[in-house]
């Protein structure tokens, strides 16, 4: 009987020792104990998720000054490579007051993923951008797309005949391109 009134005596002394102290007030914790570079300015700002029983955190690319700025969102679980593109035709709210999107028009028909390479057919509306607004639709396409897991080109088609797009360099190519070929847009 004492052996056993012993244990559960050290029993509560240990329990004791390990609470937590009650603080009257909340206390701001120093700059570098906080962890995975939540305070870094550069890290893009995470979007809560909306309604739904699950989502998946997705890096969108916006514009900004005429350069992409990728931004993280919640869209509904599963993402296919439709949910992205549709998600790019208004920034999110609450984020970034200047950011904008060059895709005002639904402008894609179709995305594909076959072999590592986004296949994307646009619809006529791709036509009636201005150059300068069409090198930046394409490039947020691609920089969305390539962010995705699987992803490493992509090619255009407009109505399913291939389409020659502008690279960042202002060069325009028919074969699939990569998130490299607007390096000089991503900011």
């Amino acid at each position: 009987m004492k052996v056993r009134t012993l244990l559960v005596c050290g029993v509560l002394a240990i329990a004791a020792g390990c609470a937590v102290p009650a603080e009257r007030r909340a206390q701001r914790a120093a700059d570098r104990s906080v962890p995975f570079g939540l305070l870094d300015p550069a890290a893009p700002p995470l979007v809560p998720p909306g309604p739904g029983p699950a989502s998946e955190p997705v890096a969108l690319c916006f514009v900004r000054d005429g350069h992409l700025v990728a931004v993280q969102v919640a869209l509904a679980a599963p993402v296919s490579l439709r949910e992205p593109l549709d998600a790019l035709a208004a920034p999110p709210r609450g984020i970034d007051p200047d950011l904008r999107t060059a895709l005002t028009e639904p402008i894609v028909n179709d995305a594909r993923l076959v072999g590592g390479i986004a296949r994307v057919d646009l619809g006529p509306a791709v036509s009636a951008l201005a150059g300068g607004e069409q090198l930046l639709a394409v490039a947020q396409i691609v920089c969305t797309l390539t962010g995705r897991p699987g992803v490493g080109q992509v090619s255009f088609t407009l109505e399913g005949a291939r389409l020659a797009v502008p690279k960042g360099d202002g060069s325009l190519v028919t074969s699939p391109v990569a998130r490299d070929d607007y390096a000089s847009l991503v900011r």
